[in-house]
């Protein structure tokens, strides 16, 4: 399993991301790299307001070290700057479904805490790709024989629902093609350098959204 993040269009490695409610409407937290003065892993804290799908809040976080057990694992966190400086939480995710285990392709992250803010994470343990744009949230299930499609519209209007999708492969990544009709079908396209949505008219692109987070998933053999 791989997430990235990708508020610039350029992709970085993500530790989480999550759909959030009042205020924010999406969170994530990048990969920790090099320490902060405590001698915890730094990671860069990213908050998009929910009526504003711009440029998010950046912060940088201190991670503290795994802390398992009775099938958790907890992490504290700490703001160390920007609007939330000083603020504290923890990072709840599962050492029992995770992708160490085949039954599971995702990684089950449970909840993310910062101050007096708890972010509930919605969960697709079967997905093989689970990606935002700044209109949808988009689902690819693909168990090696048949792949199908969903999203889900941050509008309120229906989402689709697309079975029967084929998939091929480049150099760097899986490229989908769900055909919804005779006339329209959707692309999912994406690698740790780039993803995006494509819709498909008369076999040509006519309108593309890129993923701002995006977390795949690739089968144990």
């Amino acid at each position: 399993m791989q997430s990235y993040v990708s508020p610039d269009g350029t992709p970085r490695p993500s530790r989480l991301w999550l759909g959030a409610t009042r205020r924010i409407r999406w969170l994530a937290l990048t990969q920790p790299g090099d320490p902060a003065q405590d001698g915890l892993p730094q990671a860069t804290l990213l908050t998009w307001n929910k009526r504003q799908m711009g440029q998010p809040q950046q912060s940088r976080v201190s991670v503290g070290r795994p802390d398992p057990g009775a099938g958790q694992v907890y992490r504290s966190l700490r703001v160390l700057d920007g609007p939330r400086k000083g603020q504290s939480g923890y990072l709840h995710t599962s050492n029992i479904e995770d992708v160490q285990d085949p039954a599971y392709r995702m990684t089950k992250t449970g909840e993310f805490k910062l101050g007096d803010e708890v972010y509930k994470c919605r969960y697709v343990k079967d997905a093989a790709f689970i990606g935002v744009t700044s209109k949808r949230t988009v689902i690819i299930w693909d168990n090696g024989k048949t792949a199908t499609y969903a999203t889900r519209n941050f509008d309120g209007t229906p989402g689709v629902f697309v079975a029967g999708g084929k998939v091929q492969y480049d150099e760097l990544g899986p490229e989908y093609i769900f055909p919804a009709n005779s006339e329209v079908s959707y692309l999912v396209h994406y690698h740790e350098y780039s993803a995006f949505l494509g819709v498909v008219r008369g076999g040509h692109i006519r309108s593309t959204e890129l993923f701002l987070a995006y977390s795949f998933s690739i089968p144990k053999k």
